[in-house]
């Protein structure tokens, strides 16, 4: 009989970059809540973390995978984010949830694009407002997922932007200098 754990192991894997949330888990494998944290808390294999990003539960590699995964990765074409893209992703994750009118006032120009790169990369999703006609916008788990948070608190402040920027230019005026 399969341990408990190869089973939640299992599940995670098919459940890929979705993951699963606790309730799925417990519903899929019989156990209880406070099994799972046991099991997850005790889960210790050399290439492989069970982590949690925001609602749900992930298979992700260790860091000692990142030369192997990254010579695979290297191979294929890329998939980064546009900087229209990436201003839209901030936006949204700063004003959430955001309309696509918020999202134009911002940035000044028209975003259809944009957004519908982030809906087909599954980051943002639309989230239907009660009496509103307008489509909003919000972060998925897999946008915490992919930048390694637990949860949008986690996401720098205006005051930390600002202070980034301001080293960075400093850092680049000694370059230049150079």
């Amino acid at each position: 009989m399969m341990e408990k754990i190869e089973i939640i192991e299992g599940l995670l894997y098919i459940a890929g970059d979705t993951g699963l949330t606790e309730e799925q888990l417990i519903m899929h494998v019989p156990i209880t809540k406070e099994q799972l944290n046991i099991e997850i808390g005790n889960y210790d294999k050399s290439n492989f973390l069970i982590k949690r990003h925001g609602n749900n539960y992930f298979l992700e590699t260790t860091k000692d995978m990142e030369k192997y995964i990254k010579r695979i990765l290297d191979d294929k074409p890329s998939s980064k984010l546009s900087q229209a893209s990436l201003e839209v992703l901030s936006i949204i994750a700063y004003n959430q949830p955001a309309t696509r009118n918020d999202i134009e006032m911002l940035r000044g120009v028209a975003s259809d694009g944009p957004v519908s790169t982030l809906l087909s990369k599954g980051v943002i999703a639309k989230k239907q407002m009660q009496d509103e006609r307008a489509d909003h916008f919000v972060t998925t788990d897999y946008f915490l997922q992919i930048f390694g948070l637990q949860s949008l608190h986690e996401l720098p402040s205006q005051q930390e932007i600002a202070e980034q920027e301001e080293m960075d230019l400093f850092f680049d005026s000694l370059e230049e200098e150079k």
